[in-house]
């Protein structure tokens, strides 16, 4: 299996295969990007979340918000935020298409 060492700057510890950094540098990682709720996942995103999957469960087609394709009950999907307002939302998104959403904004 593969190794690799932590990417935090000087660190020395090896990483198992599915880890992104080690304990001390993940804590660091994760206090920097702030609670769930300062990033805009608090109990409306929740309840907004619970009643998308209501309707997916009943079978209402529901379109990604970025691809545009069905989101059926069984497919990974977000509730995606605005790329510009986090505090409003495009709708149900496809998994890979809100990952490929995010990592594009983060290069810009």
């Amino acid at each position: 299996m593969a190794s690799r060492r932590c990417p935090a700057r000087y660190c020395p510890r090896i990483l198992t295969r599915g880890v992104r950094y080690c304990p001390e540098h993940q804590a660091q990682y994760e206090a920097k990007r702030g609670t769930p709720e300062q990033r805009g996942y608090g109990a409306q995103h929740k309840a907004l979340r619970k009643t998308w999957q209501a309707r997916l469960n009943k079978g209402e087609l529901v379109r990604c918000a970025r691809c545009g394709e069905q989101v059926r009950p069984s497919d990974a999907w977000a509730l995606d935020h605005d790329d510009n307002d986090r505090t409003h939302y495009l709708g149900p998104s496809h998994a890979r298409c809100n990952d490929a959403a995010g990592g594009r904004a983060s290069h810009n």
